[in-house]
């Protein structure tokens, strides 16, 4: 099994889930973060009368998904066709093995548990 984190643009969040729906994959978990990479951040104006600032941090959303090793390569493609747009700084996806994984409710071990 193969554990894939990635981080994308928080604007194409619904595209890269779409992708990963046309895979037909079971379920993922995504969450909100912030960081600082090559990507330049917006200015944000504060209002009527007041100065506009570059905000420390990017907002963008990381994906966690853990497929079997067959589909791993099949799901870093999907989301790279997604969401990317070929400009420096997009985010990143990690690849790491999964040794084991255990479902809670039904207590199945292994790939039966993704």
């Amino acid at each position: 099994m193969k554990k894939i984190e990635a981080m994308v643009p928080h604007g194409r969040l619904d595209k890269t889930f779409e992708g990963i729906k046309q895979l037909g994959l079971g379920g993922l978990t995504y969450y909100e973060s912030k960081g600082r990479g090559q990507t330049p951040r917006p200015v944000v104006s504060g209002g009527r009368g007041t100065t506009s600032f570059i905000p420390e941090f990017n907002v963008n959303a990381e994906l966690v998904l853990v497929v079997s090793d067959s589909m791993a390569e099949k799901v870093v493609e999907n989301i790279l066709s997604s969401s990317s747009t070929g400009l420096a700084g997009e985010g990143k996806i990690f690849v790491s093995i999964v040794d084991d994984a255990v479902d809670i409710g039904s207590k199945t071990r292994g790939e039966a548990a993704i």
